[in-house]
């Protein structure tokens, strides 16, 4: 049971629990109308010397209210808003988002075209066909994120046509197909870190720091993606036969399992 203490002065706020039970009794002084407070409030626990004491006594409350100066609520009025999630995410940004949004499903479709050539039944490296279709899978998640990303900004995605790459397999020897379309695919790399840097000095102008974090993730995910396309152009360059391809296919890129 909980008992109230007697009627306290003006100003003064106490509150007793049940004299069964060790007393508990706070105090707090209310502060003057000035600007200047002198609050002061005092806790003690069973002996009145054992109180520790919280002195708002210096604290300027009109300085303290300073950092809201100018912040004026206005009721939403529109019918139609863009948006009302928009906070600071300017045009320019908007834009870049957006020119990486197409980015992405490009370097998508082309990877998607590429499974489908190693995928034939005349070319069979079915390792380099999963390869690329995990690639083509990655590049489209990708720019869904960027949609999702866009959106809960209070942005608008714009959807822009696809600027596919011209790829030519003519030369089908068993080495050059493959060295060809890794060259292709590390320079589709290339390109889209070239993009994500545009999309980082937009937001570096525009001090979107929201904007910046994000893409500095893609950034260094972008430099391992580069580094692997690399390495793998070179390691084709060097097996140099087509059973080196077959065995490349095999071995590295997983194609007996993909097979199976």
């Amino acid at each position: 049971m909980a008992a109230f203490a007697s009627v306290a002065p003006v100003g003064v706020s106490t509150f007793a629990p049940d004299a069964s039970l060790s007393t508990r009794r706070v105090s707090v002084v209310a502060a003057p109308t000035s600007s200047r407070s002198a609050a002061r409030m005092t806790f003690s626990s069973g002996n009145p010397s054992g109180g520790q004491t919280i002195d708002f006594s210096d604290v300027d409350v009109t300085d303290a209210g300073a950092q809201f100066s100018g912040m004026v609520f206005t009721p939403d009025t529109a019918d139609a808003p863009l948006s009302r999630a928009n906070v600071g995410f300017s045009q320019a940004c908007q834009d870049a988002v957006n020119n990486q949004i197409q980015v992405e499903y490009t370097a998508s479709y082309a990877y998607h075209a590429m499974f489908a050539y190693f995928n034939r039944d005349t070319v069979a490296l079915p390792g380099f066909a999963k390869y690329f279709e995990e690639q083509s899978l990655e590049e489209r998640t990708h720019a869904d994120e960027f949609m999702r990303y866009m959106n809960k900004r209070g942005g608008q995605v714009v959807l822009k046509p696809l600027a596919v790459p011209s790829m030519s397999f003519n030369n089908t020897d068993g080495t050059s197909d493959a060295v060809y379309a890794m060259d292709l695919h590390l320079q589709l790399e290339k390109f889209v870190w070239a993009k994500l840097e545009e999309v980082a000095a937009a937001a570096n102008a525009d001090n979107d720091l929201s904007l910046a974090d994000l893409i500095d993730d893609y950034l260094q995910e972008q430099v391992a993606a580069v580094k692997k396309a690399a390495d793998m152009v070179a390691q084709l360059k060097r097996v140099g036969t087509p059973h080196g391809v077959w065995h490349f296919d095999q071995e590295v890129l997983g194609g007996e399992d993909a097979q199976a």
